[in-house]
């Protein structure tokens, strides 16, 4: 069928990249649908959206009300862009695919090579990807053994996005810094995911770099890269200003080499801290589509529109190059940037802080040349009022999860039940050192 008769539901509407898949899609004359748990999501402001379903919950009992929905629709394919979402689409996936929709994330055991941050760390060590001084620990005392290691300040990061706490999802609030011993238990207790214990990880310098490509059964269709200018989280995270880049084949090459040794299948990004210098430090790989993706859009490489080429079995047009140097700005995320200026830096952060003159000051004062809104449009404005909208309501809850995270005990904010759902996949056996003393394979430290 012509890509243009497509009629695509963009899940998890909500989202930056569910926006900038609605935009992508329409313009190429797809007939795009919305939903989320999110009353008036972001991607449902947009011209390009034919119509949109406000799901009950984060659930698989909500999402069977969507596909209900979306059979009346007449959708062909469906665009998860949530970890959680993906994996709850999988548990019901046979029901999605008899009524011929194809969904566009591929099945659990491969999500979870991603998803799983301990299982992506096992394959990048069996590929030889440098990654940061890592413990792997499965008590409290392999975690205190793996701190002295790496040396504090060290990291504790939470193995999964999203984990299942017996009843529903919940999403991990990131990594933490430590200090000292004295704070490690308490850190690492709040890191917990059920019988998922945190990784353990030494600090590594430079700036954030992300590479992103296509792949089909473990085969690159396209590359992209971009760097992040500024961060939502002075000590970390995704970036409400972000730059196109050439891909540097140091960068490149060690990303080919792990997707590659992961039989990846979709989009992916992976995530490295780069000094310029040494060998670039892979953090992480998001295997999803990322909320930076309006930036890849813009520059000429255009996920969406390929991705779901790929998945109907089509043509795919890879572009042979694209733009460098094209500069997006999420302004709501510069919003919570000043919110997380404000608050302080974390306990433990070893990185220089902004002051709160230096926050406010990169809202409101000049910004790179050429730089472009990611939510304006003069084609399709009215996503830059729902991201106001959406926005002012998901502050309000930032403002409020954080207090709570920061004053509530840290055996409060521990879950402890298992997660079914999201039980992390190990890497296969060649990729995975053999069992034995904690000194000798809790501690995997690669310099």
């Amino acid at each position: 069928m012509p890509f243009h008769n497509r009629r695509v539901l963009v899940l998890d509407g909500h989202t930056n990249q569910a926006l900038a898949c609605a935009r992508s899609l329409g313009r190429g004359g797809a007939t795009v649908f919305i939903a989320s748990p999110t009353r008036r999501p972001l991607a449902a402001w947009s011209r390009y959206c034919r119509d949109s379903f406000h799901q009950s919950g984060d659930s698989v009992a909500a999402l069977a009300e969507v596909r209900d929905w979306a059979r009346v629709q007449g959708v062909q394919v469906v665009l998860p862009q949530r970890e959680r979402t993906c994996l709850m689409l999988n548990t019901e996936r046979h029901e999605w695919e008899r009524w011929g929709m194809r969904l566009g994330c591929g099945p659990t055991d491969l999500l979870l090579r991603a998803f799983d941050k301990a299982s992506t760390l096992r394959f990048a060590q069996a590929c030889g990807v440098r990654i940061p001084p890592t413990g792997f620990p499965t008590s409290f005392a392999e975690a205190r053994e793996a701190a002295a290691a790496v040396g504090y300040p060290c990291i504790v990061k939470p193995r999964l996005s999203d984990y299942w706490d017996g009843n529903h999802y919940v999403a991990a609030h990131g990594a933490e810094y430590v200090q000292n011993e004295a704070d490690l238990e308490a850190t690492v207790l709040a890191c917990r995911q059920g019988t998922l214990w945190p990784l353990i990880q030494g600090v590594v310098g430079g700036r954030g770099k992300g590479v992103f490509a296509l792949y089909d059964r473990g085969t690159p269709i396209v590359w992209f890269a971009h760097e992040r200018l500024r961060d939502i989280r002075p000590s970390g995270s995704g970036s409400s200003l972000r730059r196109s880049i050439p891909v540097e084949p140091r960068l490149r090459e060690p990303s080919m080499r792990l997707l590659a040794a992961m039989g990846w299948h979709g989009p992916a990004m992976v995530e490295f801290r780069d000094d310029g210098e040494g060998e670039p430090c892979l953090m992480e790989v998001n295997g999803r589509f990322w909320s930076s993706l309006a930036l890849a859009v813009a520059a000429g490489v255009d996920f969406p529109a390929m991705w779901t080429a790929l998945i109907g079995n089509m043509p795919v047009a890879a572009p042979v190059d694209y733009k460098s140097g094209v500069t997006l700005r999420w302004l709501w995320g510069d919003v919570k940037r000043a919110l997380f200026i404000l608050d302080g830096p974390p306990p433990g952060c070893p990185v220089p802080y902004p002051s709160w003159a230096k926050g406010f000051w990169e809202i409101l004062g000049p910004q790179p040349r050429g730089t472009r809104s990611e939510m304006w449009s003069w084609n399709d404005p009215w996503p830059s009022v729902g991201e106001w909208v959406q926005g002012a309501a998901e502050l309000g809850r930032v403002v409020r999860e954080r207090l709570w995270h920061r004053r509530a005990p840290a055996t409060q904010r521990a879950v402890l039940p298992s997660a079914p759902v999201a039980a992390p996949m190990p890497a296969p056996a060649p990729a995975s050192p053999p069992p034995s003393q904690v000194s000798e394979t809790v501690m995997a430290i690669q310099a």
